[in-house]
């Protein structure tokens, strides 16, 4: 206590306790083993950094390839997948405000006569098209090129689209789709955003849908996959509508989307192009439902006519059915619950409770009507 003139002043301390931290354990610097070469390293406090290096996840090519991703689009020879992807490639310029001097297609899979083509109408846009022969690229170039950026830290913002996914690897080989896939990742680590286009297997899985060729390494390794197939007997026979339908997701992107385009012989491929649109999802659904119905247009058939010849309950049905058309039981009764209701648009037969709970199915009239 000291006093000055009368007044009683209390003298501070040089330093006052932490109310807040007292009590607990001093927190030191973290001390690094100095035989510890995981040190070399570690990402901590580059959070910033690579932000600024990360490519925003915004739409690349239409609903279906997201910036800064690993996609890979899946489909049979011949179905347009090579002009649906220059066809979003060209909106992304155009609607979607991606620079076309970082969109580097690959034309790795076509003849000298379509590369000229696609490059007439690429130069347009100012979109790039690499193929290899041209420039001294070769195939391999590809894989080199990506891993020098890798290091130069020259991925963010480019695009790469490769066409097809074959040239530049082997998919039947483990090794090389797993050495493929991790370059791929580095590459979407440092902001870069990959396309493969690749084939399907020629022949169905047993559900009737196609099967991506190869090792699963590709489709376990990248974000987002897709499987392009025609419905075929949709449209009004001067167009050929295709879905992309999601089998792998990663990010905002759709599940299912379609587009149509002109099948007219005589139409230049700037004329293909042109042709190209998006179908609309109401549409769609229309559509899926009239395929879904050709598809299964035998089995209905026999269906109806065990029906009108009095076999009327399920089980009965299934077994007549399935006797005849040499199906197994349970096939049957996925299309006798399929067309099951009562709206005739979508529905070929109902059923009414019987004695002991027993359904007893019947055709729908409309359906009647449109099978005589």
């Amino acid at each position: 206590m000291v006093r000055a003139h009368g007044t009683s002043v209390t003298q501070e301390p040089d330093s006052l306790p932490d109310t807040e931290t007292s009590g607990l354990p001093e927190v030191s610097k973290p001390k690094h083993h100095p035989h510890n070469l995981l040190q070399h390293y570690t990402l901590t406090g580059t959070a910033a950094e690579l932000e600024r290096m990360i490519e925003e996840q915004r739409p690349f090519l239409g609903k279906v390839c997201l910036s800064g991703q690993a996609s890979v689009w899946y489909a049979k020879p011949n179905t347009g997948k090579t002009l649906l992807t220059m066809h979003l490639m060209i909106d992304a310029v155009i609607n979607g405000g991606i620079e076309p001097s970082n969109i580097y297609y690959i034309a790795a899979d076509d003849s000298a006569h379509g590369l000229v083509e696609k490059l007439h109408i690429m130069e347009d846009y100012g979109i790039n098209i690499v193929a290899p022969g041209h420039n001294g690229f070769e195939t391999k170039t590809l894989a080199q090129t990506m891993r020098a950026m890798i290091v130069r830290d020259a991925a963010a913002g480019i695009y790469i689209v490769a066409d097809t996914l074959k040239k530049f690897m082997s998919l039947m080989d483990k090794n090389e789709g797993r050495a493929f896939g991790e370059l791929i990742r580095q590459f979407t680590m440092k902001g870069g955003t990959f396309l493969a286009l690749a084939h399907t297997n020629k022949q169905r899985g047993s559900d009737g849908k196609l099967v991506y060729a190869g090792t699963s390494d590709i489709m376990e390794d990248f974000d987002c996959a897709y499987v392009i197939d025609e419905l075929v007997g949709a449209g009004n026979g001067r167009e050929r509508i295709v879905e992309f339908d999601c089998t792998k997701r990663r990010g905002n992107v759709a599940q299912s989307v379609a587009y149509s385009f002109t099948t007219d012989p005589d139409a230049s491929y700037a004329g293909l192009l042109a042709s190209v649109q998006e179908v609309d999802p109401a549409t769609m659904d229309g559509l899926q439902r009239q395929v879904a119905i050709r598809s299964d247009a035998v089995i209905i058939a026999a269906i109806e006519a065990v029906i009108l010849e009095g076999i009327t309950t399920k089980m009965e049905l299934a077994r007549a059915v399935g006797a005849r058309e040499g199906l197994g039981r349970q096939s049957v009764v996925g299309i006798i619950d399929k067309y099951t209701g009562k709206d005739p648009d979508a529905h070929k037969w109902d059923f009414s409770v019987g004695e002991r709970g027993r359904k007893v199915f019947s055709m729908l009239a409309a359906a009647t009507c449109a099978s005589d």
